[in-house]
């Protein structure tokens, strides 16, 4: 898709299937997810493993991901179409060098060539994601609770303080609450 330069040399910018990821590769996905979220389970994914991802690869090697789950949602009355970013990060080694702007970039395009409404996220730190056009939400949520690979029940939430939306069409995000016809993001 894209490459970006970083230390020098070029980092180049894919999207997969999840489905499509080999053994090796889903390693290196676990690997960098456990390096930059403390507390990361043992596995490629946290709550359910995304529809598809963004890799960037450099000299052979994983330097960031991210997620991308396909989903309809429902704010008020509004019925809108998604991708919802989870688990955006960059190698340590490779921050500041525009891969996580770029993987945001194309999950737009993407989103936009799809006939997507919105590319919507939870983040505790809004500023890379200001920078590149989200804006916060203070919707009221509903979700479903999953842990280790059981469903807890629902959970429902006045504000929770990181959903954050970017309108991919002319439609401006709907007031009410949101629906998330599944687990959080």
């Amino acid at each position: 898709m894209g490459q970006e330069r970083g230390g020098g040399e070029a980092a180049t910018v894919f999207r997969v299937a999840e489905a499509e990821i080999g053994e090796s590769l889903r390693r290196q996905v676990q690997a960098l997810l456990q390096a930059c979220f403390d507390g990361y389970p043992s596995r490629s994914y946290f709550k359910l493993p995304p529809h598809f991802r963004y890799l960037a690869m450099k000299n052979g090697a994983l330097a960031a991901q991210m997620g991308v789950e396909l989903r309809v949602i429902r704010v008020g009355s509004t019925v809108v179409r998604t991708f919802g970013v989870v688990d955006l990060c960059v190698m340590a080694s490779e921050r500041s060098s525009g891969l996580a702007g770029r993987m945001l970039a194309e999950v737009t395009e993407f989103a936009r060539a799809c006939g997507m409404d919105f590319v919507i996220l939870f983040a505790d730190d809004d500023r890379l994601y200001t920078r590149n056009g989200w804006a916060r939400a203070g919707n009221p949520c509903s979700w479903v609770k999953i842990h280790e690979h059981t469903t807890l029940g629902l959970a429902i939430q006045a504000d929770t303080g990181a959903l954050m939306v970017k309108a991919i069409g002319q439609q401006a995000w709907p007031d009410g609450e949101v629906d998330l016809l599944g687990h959080l993001f």
